[in-house]
């Protein structure tokens, strides 16, 4: 009986120092090595021009509260030490200080964190029709949000055991083999935590084609959209309720046939798409406000177009989110005639707009 005992007593005294928890030496800190880990989709050219920024922006939550934000240019792979907690985290291209076109809004709130189109200082684009801000066109962004994740005591505790006891081993010179130091890194790699994000380019483009008689009148173009989205909010994915309206001020100019002088002109912006994630519909009521300034220097022909459900939402271009197209009539039935003037001096087809009103003597409405 006694010997039955003792052998009880034995197995629980093996099993009290086996659940032992490591005892944390006062000098470790209470974190863990993370490694965030930014996958770029190259598969598919996640970023226009095959080009990837220089440098990215992640913002960490703890426990709900915003917790700090790093901004590095290691792009695919960021190392923080984080402490016990629950963790969300979201990052950005860049940092908020390097976009020009776009301000940002509550960084420091998950829920509530967006990029928001600046407004624009051209005078030519306001519009007495709309009281929508006329704002100007987005750089390009990536985001991405990491899936939610916990750090733990023990997980605390693990990693800073192996990795204090691999500094020792480390600074013991001549009295460490190869072979030890080799597991203690090991282990330290294994108690790394490892949190993979996938940015996207939450910009899309917009693509406005009018097709044109007297094709050849044209010197340059330029036009405004209404209903456009000004918000994205970059931890829901989407697009927010701001309207805004936004120019199209880069255009090009093709003849489809020589012998009737029809054509189209092509004009392509960035934009973050429709507000309230919305998709194209009949229900939407915005409008294209083109300007064309004909050869002469003098003539502006003034065209509105109402955009409502004609806008498609086609496979994006490489790198894009989206891609909405408008076209405005056909080769056999243009959409707009401007005036057959002539040139005072000569001069072609001009694709980017410059400053009309040093230049303009008269203007046509039509």
């Amino acid at each position: 009986m006694r010997r039955r005992l003792w052998i009880i007593l034995l197995f629980a005294l093996v099993a009290f120092i086996g659940c032992e928890r490591r005892p944390l030496n006062p000098t470790y800190k209470a974190t863990v090595r993370t490694i965030v880990k930014c996958i770029w989709q190259v598969d598919v050219q996640a970023y226009p021009n095959g080009e990837k920024p220089t440098g990215v922006t992640l913002f960490f939550f703890r426990n709900g509260k915003f917790y700090n934000s790093v901004t590095t240019s290691n792009i695919d792979s960021c190392e923080v030490q984080l402490p016990v907690g629950k963790y969300k985290m979201y990052m950005i291209s860049q940092s908020p200080d390097e976009y020009w076109k776009m301000e940002f809004n509550n960084m420091t709130s998950f829920q509530n964190a967006s990029a928001s189109l600046r407004r624009s200082s051209a005078k030519w684009a306001l519009r007495s029709d709309v009281d929508d801000p006329v704002v100007e066109n987005p750089e390009i962004l990536f985001a991405g949000v990491s899936d939610e994740f916990e750090i733990t005591l023990e997980m605390t505790e693990d990693y800073q055991y192996y990795y204090t006891n691999l500094k020792k081993k480390m600074s013991s010179k001549g009295n460490t083999r190869a072979d030890e130091i080799a597991e203690m890194e090991e282990m330290v790699r294994y108690y790394t935590i490892r949190v993979p994000i996938t940015p996207h380019n939450i910009v899309s483009q917009l693509w406005f084609r009018i097709y044109t008689g007297n094709v050849d009148v044209l010197k340059s173009v330029r036009a405004t959209t209404s209903g456009m989205a000004r918000t994205f909010e970059l931890t829901q994915n989407t697009t927010g309720s701001e309207e805004a309206v936004q120019m199209i001020t880069d255009w090009s100019v093709t003849t489809d046939n020589v012998g009737t002088r029809v054509g189209h002109v092509d004009g392509i912006i960035t934009t973050f798409g429709l507000p309230n994630g919305e998709t194209p519909s009949a229900m939407r009521d915005s409008s294209l406000n083109v300007s064309a300034l004909l050869i002469d220097n003098a003539t502006v022909a003034n065209y509105t177009f109402n955009v409502g459900d004609k806008i498609q939402k086609l496979a994006p271009n490489p790198g894009y989110r989206a891609l909405y197209k408008v076209v405005f009539g056909s080769v056999e039935n243009p959409a707009i005639t401007p005036p057959d003037v002539r040139p005072p001096d000569g001069g072609g087809f001009a694709a980017v707009v410059y400053d009309w009103d040093e230049i303009i003597e008269a203007s046509l409405l039509l």
